[in-house]
């Protein structure tokens, strides 16, 4: 038997820098997240974590690629994502201080950036003509 799979399709917006930008939401929140395939990692701004009802603890490991050469990274559990009314649980996120990257996100900024981990899991088109991000959800 074959798979059924839901499709999202999300509008996002071109940031001024280039940047690709999407809406979701974690716990309800609204959230605005930089769509960065090359990102190792998912990532939350630390400063919205409390909105959030997110508790970090901080990792062993310092984050780098990120314009400086070190980043003290946190360990925090997502229960779920939603992206245009679809829900993906368990997402793979880590904290991390994103003020150099707030300029990316205009005058609303920007929450985190959805990684790599997460398109590995979930079949995606990004069309940039039509500024659309495909989700297939099994």
């Amino acid at each position: 038997m074959n798979p059924v799979f839901k499709k999202a399709i999300i509008k996002f917006e071109m940031s001024e820098t280039g940047h690709q930008i999407v809406n979701a939401k974690i716990n309800g929140k609204p959230l605005r997240l930089i769509l960065d395939t090359a990102a190792g990692s998912s990532v939350l701004d630390k400063s919205c974590l409390n909105d959030l009802n997110i508790i970090e603890t901080l990792s062993d490991e310092n984050a780098a690629g990120l314009g400086t050469p070190e980043h003290v990274m946190g360990n925090i559990e997502v229960s779920e994502i939603e992206l245009a009314g679809i829900v993906y649980k368990n997402p793979s996120f880590v904290s991390l201080n994103l003020d150099h990257v707030q300029v990316a996100g205009g005058e609303e900024g920007v929450h985190g950036l959805l990684g790599s981990p997460f398109f590995s899991q979930h079949k995606c088109v990004i069309d940039f003509e039509n500024h659309t991000l495909e989700l297939l959800k099994s």
